[in-house]
């Protein structure tokens, strides 16, 4: 390989993006008004009066879970997240296994919300869902592909009128009612049927697993991700609380039956077609915006585990303003394959297809947190006296990650279990023949790999000192700079 192969090999994305842009991004990957449409009405059909109580315990619940992903992004700032996570603190196969599960994770829940958005679209305008579908992953796509900083000035712009939108929605649903406020608090709620409202409430904050993949690409990124991280889950769940109670004040005061009620008939019905439009712009951008966050944190855990030698090398490749182009458009193909799949398995039925990938999505999400889970486990232990919080705090992380993953798999579909372990068994597999791969590459090429290495040597005592402290790489360059 000449130089300047190796050098491009070994270029690292450019930090072009800035906290806000980070939080207008990830906000996108939870697509706030479709939860609302989907989650939030959910959690008011189980609790009724308590269901903004349920969705801020919801929130809290998940403020408590992304703790470790907090504390394990301000240790490792490079482009891959949960991948990352695992590689450098538990093994190089935990690695692999860990960012494979969230490849399965990412794709199925950005493809889950075009499916979902085309679904509800197609019940209001008369156009097929695959059409939606179609426009969605297009518009979706061309952004991707244009780089991260078109997209985060979309998601920025987009973000912004549908967090306005969404308030004003709440303040229009209070105003009919001449603001009359109800307690959100219930009497005489039942228990368990409050702990499941709060598990759908839940469901609305989660878009920050978008966010770490993309810590290579940030500004500033010991500070800028964990901050990040805890503004989505607030502003996230809040605005979605703060929507369900306006929309529960109404439905009180016009004494409206609960489980008749459409949300999207309703808001035409008392507020006229302009807010409808507003509505439908909510819905298409939800759908555009989460897939393209979930396009964008896909292609970058591509991208470092082509870095670390798990993918082709060509998807760890950079094209100038682009990023990794080539990882992008291998997401892309990704997302096409699973929504066109979803939607002729189903036989056209979106709503089924949307189930089933964002229950698939579902179970593979709680496995890369409970990766995430056992690397904060193992980074407390290296210096225990001092992160007896980080401990607990993980050993916590692991028992509620690994009762609901049980839990989930034991209430699911059982061809939809058998997808998911096939998937996991797959990944080990494929770890170990990319293994034995390299061992016989290193028999094969004894003296190669020497030179490789004694170049390797002289090229890193010329250019930067590294050193590894409990997992977190600080590179020191010969200008003094250092970074991580």
């Amino acid at each position: 390989m000449s130089k300047g192969s190796q050098e491009q090999r070994n270029e690292e994305p450019k930090r072009v993006i800035g906290i806000l842009d980070l939080i207008f991004i990830s906000l996108g990957g939870q697509s706030p008004f479709l939860s609302v449409l989907t989650y939030g009405v959910e959690a008011y059909l189980l609790a009724g009066t308590g269901a903004s109580l349920a969705i801020i315990l919801g929130t809290i619940l998940v403020l408590v879970n992304g703790m470790s992903v907090y504390i394990l992004s301000r240790k490792f700032t490079k482009t891959g997240g949960y991948y990352t996570y695992a590689y450098y603190s538990l093994t190089k196969r935990l690695g692999f296994e860990t960012g494979w599960l969230y490849l399965l994770y990412s794709s199925m829940y950005g493809s889950a919300y075009v499916l979902g958005a085309s679904y509800i679209l197609s019940t209001i305008i008369p156009v097929p869902a695959i059409a939606v579908a179609a426009i969605i992953l297009t518009i979706s796509s061309i952004f991707a592909i244009l780089g991260i900083k078109p997209t985060a000035k979309y998601a920025i712009v987009a973000s912004l009128i549908e967090i306005g939108m969404m308030a004003a929605l709440a303040v229009l649903f209070m105003a009919s009612t001449h603001f009359y406020l109800y307690n959100p608090i219930p009497s005489n709620i039942n228990l368990s049927t409050l702990a499941l409202a709060i598990l759908f409430g839940s469901s609305i904050p989660t878009g920050y697993g978008s966010i770490t993949p993309l810590s290579g690409e940030v500004k500033n990124p010991e500070k800028s991700v964990p901050r990040a991280i805890i503004t989505v889950i607030l502003l996230g769940g809040l605005l979605a609380a703060f929507d369900i109670y306006g929309i529960t004040d109404h439905v009180i005061y016009f004494h409206l039956v609960a489980n008749q009620l459409n949300l999207i008939q309703l808001i035409e019905d008392r507020f006229g077609l302009l807010t409808l439009a507003f509505v439908l712009f909510a819905a298409a951008n939800d759908g555009i915006l989460a897939t393209l966050t979930y396009i964008m944190a896909t292609s970058r855990t591509i991208f470092a585990m082509s870095r670390g030698g798990f993918l082709p090398e060509i998807l760890g490749r950079l094209e100038t303003g682009r990023g990794p182009l080539y990882a992008v458009i291998v997401t892309v193909v990704s997302f096409v394959i699973i929504v066109l799949g979803g939607i002729l398995i189903t036989g056209f039925n979106a709503f089924l297809a949307f189930s089933i990938t964002g229950l698939v999505s579902l179970l593979a999400n709680i496995f890369v947190h409970l990766a995430s889970d056992f690397s904060l486990f193992k980074i407390s232990l290296s210096k225990i006296n001092k992160r007896i919080s980080w401990l607990v705090l993980s050993l916590g992380g692991i028992a509620f990650s690994s009762y609901e993953l049980l839990q989930s798999i034991r209430t699911s579909s059982p061809v939809i279990v058998y997808f998911f372990m096939g998937t996991i068994i797959l990944g080990f597999l494929a770890a170990e023949i990319i293994e034995m791969s390299e061992s016989g590459k290193e028999e094969d090429y004894p003296e190669r790999n020497s030179q490789a290495n004694q170049q390797g040597s002289h090229d890193q005592a010329n250019h930067h000192e590294k050193q590894q402290v409990n997992g977190k790489i600080r590179v020191k360059r010969s200008d003094g700079e250092e970074v991580t």
